[in-house]
């Protein structure tokens, strides 16, 4: 890989990769951590890549997950990785839409949210999610489904909110 093409690849993909690391891990320093180790991983180790497995932001998309994953594991963070977990509504009074959204994704059980985040964040599709999180598609849409599911019920509370308001102000159809 050339200077010139390895540069092409990063402006392509930077900003994917370190929002995709930022939502799995909900800190700045350490997407950028996880950011630059993906991008040192291709810059060191090209032939790690195989077109024919698919598209390259997957592949890099792949490599951001496992090191997220690896950091969990390494602090201690996660006891495991039961993605048949339902969280607990979260308190959404206090919170702006934006925020309560934030705090529900973040709130997913991670094999849920990786998902979430490479369907709906990064609009991959459902094979190139299954390359990136090495599972079947059919585990991947269970994982989605379940995931979307569970946001419904955490964020609950605020659409029974904003429907009272609209009904209140007269806004509602």
């Amino acid at each position: 890989m050339t200077d010139a093409e390895f540069r092409a690849v990063f402006e392509q993909n930077k900003d994917a990769v370190y929002r995709f690391a930022w939502r799995m891990c909900g800190s700045a320093p350490v997407a950028e951590d996880i950011a630059q180790e993906v991008f040192l991983t291709l810059l060191r180790q090209p032939g790690r890549f195989d077109p024919a497995r698919g598209a390259l932001r997957s592949f890099l998309l792949a490599v951001a997950r496992n090191l997220a994953l690896k950091r969990w594991r390494d602090a201690s963070r996660l006891d495991e990785l039961d993605d048949h977990f339902v969280t607990p509504p979260a308190d959404l009074e206090r919170r702006e839409t934006a925020d309560a959204v934030g705090a529900a994704v973040a709130s997913l059980p991670p094999l849920q949210r990786e998902v979430l985040i490479l369907a709906e964040y990064e609009e991959l599709s459902l094979e190139e999610i299954a390359r990136a999180v090495d599972a079947e598609v059919g585990t991947v849409k269970s994982r989605l489904h379940r995931a979307r599911e569970n946001l419904r019920q955490i964020l609950a509370p605020l659409r029974s909110r904003n429907v009272g308001r609209s009904i209140r102000h007269g806004t509602l159809g």
